[in-house]
């Protein structure tokens, strides 16, 4: 997860951009289709975790990289966790 820092500020930015893009246009075509929101984002998500499963990410390291991005998107819950 390091190789990012490697790149400049603004290619990082658009790297960034160009990701939530994906993420948005699967979530749209679900949408588009009649999908409720919740599954959409349940579709995509399991797109993701399948292609890291073909990367060859163990599932011991793709759960600790999901509970980061959870954690980067969603600050307070960070609060919770440390408390129980």
């Amino acid at each position: 997860m390091n190789d990012l820092k490697n790149l400049n500020k603004q290619r990082q930015t658009l790297l960034k951009i160009k990701i939530d893009g994906f993420i948005e246009a699967a979530i749209l075509a679900a949408k588009t289709n009649n999908v409720g929101l919740s599954e959409a984002v349940f579709l995509t998500t399991q797109g993701l975790v399948r292609e890291m499963a073909a990367q060859s990410i163990e599932k011991d390291r793709a759960r600790i990289l999901l509970d980061a991005a959870f954690k980067s998107a969603f600050p307070e819950s960070r609060a919770r966790v440390a408390t129980h």
